[in-house]
Formats: C-alpha cells, sequence, structure tokens
C-alpha cells in the first residue's frame, strides 16, 4: 500500500485493453497540482496518453479534456481514475465540514 501525503489521492479506472489503471492525484487550493500515472497495463499506442493527458488534466484542472487520438481507452481510463480521486477528495472535504 503506498503511503499518501496529505492532499495526495488514488483514483482508479479500467482500460478496455489494459485493465486496472491507477493515478496518484494531488490536489490543493482547489486545483489539480500534480498527476501521476502509478498502475497501467497500457499498450505501446496507450503510451501516447499516459504521457500527454496528465499534463492536459493539469493545465485545464479537470478531467473533461479530449482524449489522445489513438489512445481512446487508455484516455477513458485515465479520465475515470482522475474523477475516482477528485470524487475522493469532494468526499473528504464533506467528511470534514
Amino acid at each position: 500500500m503506498r503511503e499518501l501525503r496529505a492532499n495526495q489521492y488514488i483514483g482508479d479506472g479500467f482500460s478496455a485493453y489494459g485493465g486496472e489503471l491507477q493515478v496518484l492525484l494531488t490536489y490543493d487550493d482547489n486545483k489539480i497540482k500534480d498527476l501521476q500515472i502509478i498502475k497501467h497495463h497500457e499498450s505501446e499506442m496507450g503510451r501516447w496518453a499516459l504521457e500527454e493527458l496528465p499534463g492536459k488534466i493539469i493545465t485545464a484542472n479537470s478531467a473533461n479534456v479530449d482524449g489522445i487520438t489513438g489512445a481512446s481507452a487508455t484516455s477513458r481510463a485515465i479520465k475515470d481514475a482522475t474523477v475516482d480521486a477528485l470524487n475522493k477528495v469532494r468526499l473528504k472535504y464533506r467528511q470534514s465540514k
């Protein structure tokens, strides 16, 4: 089990081609500060999304970004995992009120 620092959340997604994919999201001051892919089983084609999509998500501060052409399944898995992590942020915020 990975030790998480403050403001870090793990999100899960599933690719039709590669199985489980996990992201490590760092979220602070209502912003996505960092997004790393920490687990995947993607093919060579999916690697484009692994390399490019986290930066697009950080810049947009949202998982609602265009996927990477030619890596649709991987893009979807990354976005789903990011949404899962963001839902954990919201849950923690609600519980702290």
